[in-house]
């Protein structure tokens, strides 16, 4: 039989040394040894994604990896892919190295400086206690990532007040009404608001937990407050002091018995790094962090993503950045986010409508925030980007919003229609006034033609005709009246009188004429 043996260890000369080793196993078939948990928890992510066969028999994990502790490591891949045997590789190879390493699920430990011998007999029996395993649970079962199943999403905010709470919790009431079993951390630790925004006087929180070695369902049950609309809540400790008592190790056993008994696990980090939300961030399936369109807040996504980076905690392209208070005149875009910070962009944004949340959190009620809410339609899309909502089981919020957005469609082109007449009589009436004002100004030049005309000609009345009608647009002349005549003062005085067409020129005129009038001195030399 061909074993598959992973080896993770931050050590040069221990990873050359194991892998020398190994390859000389027969039926051993070592892959090139990883120098963190980051890259070996990745690695077997992926393998389980592309199936049950993928996985290796045996993963070998050195006491000095980093960035996670050596036993939070074995105990996380124990959990998640039961089917793989662990080994421990310590210097200290003692009964208390070993009792630690079975309570965090290893199958054995082995010692430095290595053997031959002593690394076949451990790799032999984590692999044979693999194989066992995986002929128990069938390949139906053993081809899960993760047998404890639940979805764990991070929310952290890029900096105060960007909406980090709020997301968080409409995200789980998402997921909990498209019916999954869902849990709602905050992690927060020193100033979590999930009670206040949901109304809940609970005692108990995630510091209970900080000290107990084996979470299990009945010790969740007792620290946990199930809500009325549904999620169950872990609280953040009343007293901000108790947050330092949950560790990054004490997240981890916490959030990962949370995970074996909900099918979503949605984590409140607030805006502060600790140990406890670096660490959830971490392990998360899906990191979300969450920022508004200004400047300040989109910086401090970008040194929240750097920091998590350099600490090895999450790396940019694998973080999903939410843009909260989206208004489409803000000069700072969802795409400018993603190339200012690295990170994949939601595609589902949240809009900028505080008015529609103020009642609701000051009555701390979140969970009754209206389903035609805008913001709540928003956090739901993302539920449904993120995977938490099937897609059989679409968010209330964006079917009614939806259904209305419809509605208000229709109604708009209703009263449209209904306009049109309106419109139609008022552009009418502009038009008709625009042809009588232009036909008083074809009557007054048109005057004043014919009376230079007539006044240095010898026939004044045909002279001033012709000059009028000869100034006019063929619509007005064949309906015009000219009079030019002199008068005994020594002056000529000649009168056009028009008709106003009706909306076309040359069709229909209006009974009523328009006169122009024009007077000058009488030029003839003979008077």
């Amino acid at each position: 039989m061909t074993v598959r043996i992973v080896a993770a260890t931050s050590d040069a000369d221990a990873a050359r040394a194991l892998t020398g080793l190994l390859g000389q196993l027969p039926g051993a078939e070592p892959a090139p040894a990883l120098h963190d948990s980051t890259g070996l928890l990745e690695l077997l992510a992926g393998a389980a994604e592309s199936g049950f066969d993928e996985l290796p028999e045996v993963v070998i994990v050195h006491e000095a990896i980093g960035p996670m502790p050596a036993l939070d490591l074995v105990r996380d891949i124990a959990l998640r892919y039961p089917a793989v045997g662990v080994v421990l590789l310590t210097g200290d190879p003692g009964p208390a190295a070993l009792a630690a390493a079975m309570n965090s699920g290893a199958r054995g430990v082995i010692g430095l400086p290595l053997s031959y011998d002593e690394l076949g007999a451990r790799v032999d029996a984590a692999a044979t206690w693999a194989a066992g395993v995986r002929r128990h649970l069938g390949p139906q079962r053993a081809a899960l990532p993760a047998v404890a199943g639940g979805t764990l999403v991070a929310v952290a905010g890029a900096k105060g007040g960007v909406g980090t709470t709020v997301t968080a919790i409409h995200l789980a009431l998402a997921a909990h009404a498209s019916g999954r079993s869902t849990a709602l951390v905050d992690l927060d630790l020193q100033g979590g608001d999930v009670a206040s925004y949901l109304d809940v006087q609970f005692r108990r929180s995630v510091a209970d937990l900080a000290d107990i070695a084996d979470v299990s369902s009945r010790v969740l049950q007792d620290a946990m407050y199930v809500h009325e609309s549904g999620p169950a809540l872990l609280l953040a400790p009343a007293d901000g002091e108790r947050g330092e008592d949950v560790t990054d190790r004490a997240a981890r056993l916490v959030l990962t018995a949370l995970r074996q008994r909900y099918e979503v696990v949605v984590v409140d980090c607030g805006t502060q790094m600790t140990s406890a939300n670096a660490a959830a961030v971490e392990v998360a399936d899906t990191a979300v962090l969450v920022t508004t369109p200004d400047v300040v807040a989109v910086r401090a996504a970008k040194r929240m993503v750097r920091m998590w980076d350099r600490l090895q905690i999450r790396k940019p392209q694998d973080t999903t950045t939410v843009v909260n208070r989206h208004t489409r005149s803000t000069e700072i875009q969802p795409s400018l986010v993603g190339r200012i910070t690295g990170t994949r962009i939601a595609a589902s944004v949240v809009p900028a409508a505080f008015r529609e949340l103020q009642p609701v959190i000051d009555a701390g009620r979140l969970h009754d925030l209206d389903t035609r809410s805008t913001v709540k339609a928003g956090i739901w899309s993302l539920a449904g980007e993120l995977g938490l909502v099937t897609g059989a089981a679409l968010p209330a919020a964006r079917t009614r919003k939806s259904r209305r957005g419809g509605g208000d469609r229709g109604q708009v082109t209703l009263e449209t229609l209904g306009m049109t007449p309106i419109i139609l009589v008022t552009l009418i009436l502009v038009w008709q006034a625009v042809l009588a004002g232009y036909t008083f100004t074809l009557a007054g030049d048109a005057a004043d033609a014919a009376a230079r005309a007539a006044a240095v000609s010898d026939s004044p009345r045909a002279a001033g005709d012709e000059a009028a009608r000869s100034d006019l647009p063929g619509a007005w002349s064949g309906d015009a009246k000219v009079d030019a005549q002199s008068n005994f003062d020594g002056t000529v005085e000649a009168t056009v009188t028009l008709h106003v067409p009706v909306l076309f020129p040359g069709v229909i005129n209006f009974w009523l004429p328009v006169h122009g009038h024009a007077k000058t001195v009488d030029e003839r030399p003979d008077r």
